[in-house]
């Protein structure tokens, strides 16, 4: 991921004296779908925002030359630097720009263009890295995925506490696809005696174990008493 572009973007909500959570607010409001934490995923590089995610930040922050705040240069030399497959590019992102109505020469009299978006069911309770909470399969809403999200991914939730640190953090948005079975090593959402779980999944010559990755927590040994059922793979994010 770009560290740059997240360390302009600490820049300027520190500039207006933003906090993390307003951006999330002023964005939602404007109709862009953010979930929890992604400014600061954002902000430390750990992914980039989408197209209708980026212009809203530009819109919330005052960004008028996005070229120029982003990467520091001025736009005139850009043309001469460039082969033709990326002239064709930035001509694709200026009409994207134009199109959002923020950059348009008269701003009054621009159409917004609706990009169409995947989406897919966000669950409203999180998988439990930590204490454990059932997965109600009815408490959910649909969401746009995020772009960099794989087409595989099936649905989303939040992560429950920190067992799953470094790997997964408290609070972060996961996606998962659904599938009934993992391989060994692989990260997912298990239910265990009625709570649901991000665990790895390890087979060893001791039998099968849920696995943290933060060696604060014991591993959960599936038994041939447990009531065990594998919801699917974790897809994002993949560290």
């Amino acid at each position: 991921m770009d560290t740059a572009i997240g360390s302009v973007l600490r820049e300027l909500r520190m500039k207006h004296s933003y906090q993390q959570q307003d951006v999330t607010r002023m964005l939602n409001e404007l109709g862009i779908q953010t979930a929890k934490q992604q400014v600061s995923r954002w902000e430390h590089g750990h992914n980039n925002p989408n197209i209708s995610q980026f212009v809203g930040l530009c819109k919330i922050y005052g960004v008028r030359d996005v070229y120029k705040v982003f990467l520091q240069r001025d736009f005139s030399d850009l043309i001469y630097e460039l082969n033709k497959e990326g002239a064709e590019k930035l001509a694709e992102f200026k009409q994207l720009l134009i199109a959002s109505g923020l950059y348009a020469p008269m701003p009054t009299k621009a159409k917004v263009v609706q990009f169409p978006r995947r989406t897919a069911p966000m669950y409203d309770i999180g998988a439990s890295a930590g204490t454990g909470q059932f997965l109600d399969s009815d408490s959910y809403e649909m969401v746009e995925v995020p772009e960099d999200v794989p087409d595989s991914a099936t649905f989303g939730l939040h992560v429950c506490g920190d067992s799953m640190e470094p790997s997964l953090f408290d609070g972060e948005e996961i996606w998962v696809h659904q599938q009934p079975t993992l391989e060994n090593g692989e990260i997912g959402i298990f239910l265990l005696d009625g709570d649901a779980y991000v665990k790895e999944f390890r087979v060893t010559d001791k039998g099968a174990f849920l696995i943290s990755h933060n060696s604060a927590y014991k591993p959960k040994q599936i038994t041939e008493y447990s009531e065990t059922r594998i919801y699917g793979k974790v897809v994002y994010p993949i560290r």
